[in-house]
């Protein structure tokens, strides 16, 4: 556990009451994920367990993701389930719950420890526990009085992941992250990046995501995150994310992100990534990529991923152009 002695995050408005699901607002599209993901630094391998809800109009999608070094379409990779209208079960409760998708999840301690699940057939079973090492982060919140509508935590995931067969064992430090608002299946213009790292034994890390400016802009600038340093979590004010890509892809290779947070501390983190999968969700109508990446905050090595998100018209209109190369 990282002792945190100075937190701008706001998570003291969450309660064990956001262990479930919430409430919906009468918008069609009100949308409430759970995301976890984990990895496996030898094997190369980075997984997700990623499900979603949309009480409005009772469906229920998402699934499981499993990939390593060896290919990033979505059809090749080791193992990828991923569900879009499934029916959402009239009685649910997310503190012990099991997803038509075959995933579940349940609360041991609440917003701390969890107890994870996936299995289809005899293909894959996946038993983990997440056990969290600092708060969650929250640092938006809206309404009167204000209530949080998004949350990151890192913590420690154990466990095994039995593929095909076989046994892999999981022991790493991953982020996750819950969400609970309106969120249409029809994507915006532009992409946007997600991109995390802890040093558990350095009690060093950050959160940086951000957001093209314009349409048909490449530059990512960092509008918001955390940087974790010396027992102070303060919130990223300003940044830069540079990306260096793949050639003949497009995805990322090398990452540098340059920020400074609200208390003017600057840190600089270079990420070098081990894997890449570009997922599809059609929950929302982008493609992620994602990847496994060895970090370097300030020459701290830290382990981390990174996610970037596009309307799916941009990145093949990009691509067409050949504007990355």
């Amino acid at each position: 556990m990282i002792t945190i002695t100075s937190d701008d995050s706001l998570h003291h408005l969450l309660g064990p009451e956001d262990d479930d699901f919430h409430a919906p607002d009468d918008h069609r599209w009100f949308h409430e994920t759970s995301w976890w993901w984990f990895y496996e630094t030898e094997r190369k391998l980075g997984g997700w367990i990623y499900n979603w809800v949309r009480p409005n109009i009772g469906t229920t999608g998402g699934g499981c993701w499993i990939w390593d070094d060896s290919g990033f379409l979505h059809y090749e990779v080791p193992f990828y389930a991923c569900y879009s209208n499934l029916e959402l079960p009239h009685e649910r409760d997310l503190r012990d719950f099991a997803y038509p998708s075959g995933a579940s999840q349940r609360v041991i301690e609440p917003l701390q420890k969890y107890q994870l699940g996936f299995r289809d057939r005899d293909i894959i079973e996946v038993d983990l526990t997440f056990d969290a090492v600092v708060p969650p982060w929250v640092v938006e919140a809206a309404g009167d009085p204000p209530q949080a509508h998004h949350l990151d935590q890192v913590g420690r995931v154990t466990g095994t992941l039995t593929l095909h067969g076989e046994r892999i064992d999981i022991d790493c430090h991953a982020i996750r992250d819950r969400s609970w608002s309106p969120r249409s299946e029809r994507w915006k213009d532009g992409h946007v990046g997600y991109c995390n790292a802890m040093s558990v034994d350095a009690g060093v890390g950050f959160l940086a995501m951000s957001a093209s400016a314009v349409r048909g802009e490449l530059k990512n600038r960092v509008r918001s995150g955390y940087f974790l340093k010396d027992g102070r979590r303060a919130r990223v004010v300003d940044g830069t994310r540079e990306i260096d890509r793949h050639p003949e892809h497009g995805h990322m290779q090398q990452i540098r992100i340059d920020a400074e947070d609200s208390d003017g501390r600057r840190f600089v983190a270079e990420g070098t990534g081990l894997n890449v999968m570009a997922i599809p969700i059609p929950g929302v109508h982008a493609i992620v990529w994602t990847c496994l990446i060895d970090w370097r905050i300030d020459g701290v090595q830290a382990w981390g991923e990174d996610q970037e998100a596009w309307a799916i018209h941009e990145w093949s209109k990009t691509r067409r152009l050949g504007l990355f190369e």
